[in-house]
């Protein structure tokens, strides 16, 4: 056998015999989790709360570390260039990793390239809700409405470029009709507007909605999944509505840098799917009103490069910038 070829052959032999061990042996430390936001949302009790679950798997603790800003950017450049050992890992979340790379220009990091996608972990649908002084019950009155009364019908939104200006946009282009959109500071101060008719619709999160539209201060015409909500068994979907197909979901996942061993993405990818099968889990991801996917890397994947490729249509074709 020539030189060079044994050598190859010894290599690879060695990174084969060794992979199982450093499956074994990991984790002997505290390993990262960076966020792309701040403390008390819904990313952060995602991540404290299937965190705790796969400390327990892992033996180690695994400790979140909140570096938001730039809309999710500067966390998941921080991932992008950390050491790939399995010890750094980013809670990505839908629209920073599919919606960014449209939505700034020249970003430092390529997501396609500098992550491997390990596992997603929970998803979540909005709800499209309205000022009850609109006078619509169902979308299709909605629609209705909206184009008797053109650009009349202010839209609320948590930002340029948000999961929520984004869905309206997405609205706007299945349904055919105008309205105007009002970006707000976050989901919060949205949620407010309508409350208050300064705007009359918002796709808001079902956390944030649902004690608002029990007390009948929103009224919910549909969700956003191809599937009814548990929590509001008597809102049709979007879909059924007749906008066949449309589907807006949130969704959160974990990626960790390229060049991570495989043998570590395997325990990683094995530990979090077996810690999302315990019931707390799934009752606190109830009340965040998100629910537990736990899928393999290759779904997650092609989760995150047909999100990527669908708003990217939308945000070209609206003309979105960031704030």
């Amino acid at each position: 056998m020539p030189k060079l070829t044994w050598i190859a052959a010894a290599c690879l032999t060695a990174a084969l015999s060794t992979s199982p061990t450093i499956a074994q042996d990991y984790p002997t430390k505290p390993i990262r989790l960076v966020l792309p936001f701040p403390p008390g949302g819904g990313t952060d009790g995602v991540a404290r709360l299937v965190g705790d679950a796969m400390s327990k798997k892992l033996g180690q603790q695994i400790v979140v570390d909140n570096r938001p800003g730039a809309g999710g950017n500067i966390a998941s450049d921080f991932v992008a260039k950390a050491d790939p050992d399995g010890y750094t890992l980013l809670m990505g979340f839908s629209t920073a990793l599919t919606v960014n790379p449209s939505l700034y220009p020249n970003l430092p990091f390529d997501v396609g390239k500098d992550f491997v996608p390990i596992t997603e972990l929970a998803d979540g649908q909005y709800v499209l809700v309205v000022n009850p002084s609109l006078p619509a019950k169902t979308p299709a009155e909605l629609i209705a409405y909206a184009k008797e009364h053109p650009g009349e019908i202010n839209f609320a939104s948590g930002g340029n470029g948000s999961p929520l200006h984004l869905a309206g946009e997405l609205f706007k282009a299945k349904a055919g009709v105008e309205m105007t959109h009002l970006p707000y500071s976050g989901g919060g101060p949205a949620s407010a507007a309508v409350l208050g008719n300064e705007a009359q619709v918002l796709f808001g999160s079902v956390a944030s909605t649902l004690p608002q539209i029990k007390a009948g201060a929103l009224r919910a015409l549909a969700t956003t999944g191809l599937k009814r909500l548990e929590t509001l068994p008597d809102v049709p979907t979007l879909d059924e509505s007749g906008l066949k197909g449309f589907e807006v979901l949130t969704w959160y996942g974990l990626l960790a840098p390229t060049g991570t061993p495989q043998a570590i993405l395997d325990r990683l990818q094995q530990d979090s799917v077996a810690a999302l099968q315990d019931p707390a889990i799934k009752e606190g991801l109830d009340r965040l009103g998100l629910q537990v996917v736990a899928g393999t890397s290759a779904e997650f994947k092609a989760l995150i490069d047909r999100d990527t490729a669908s708003w990217s249509t939308v945000i070209s074709d609206v003309g979105i910038k960031p704030q």
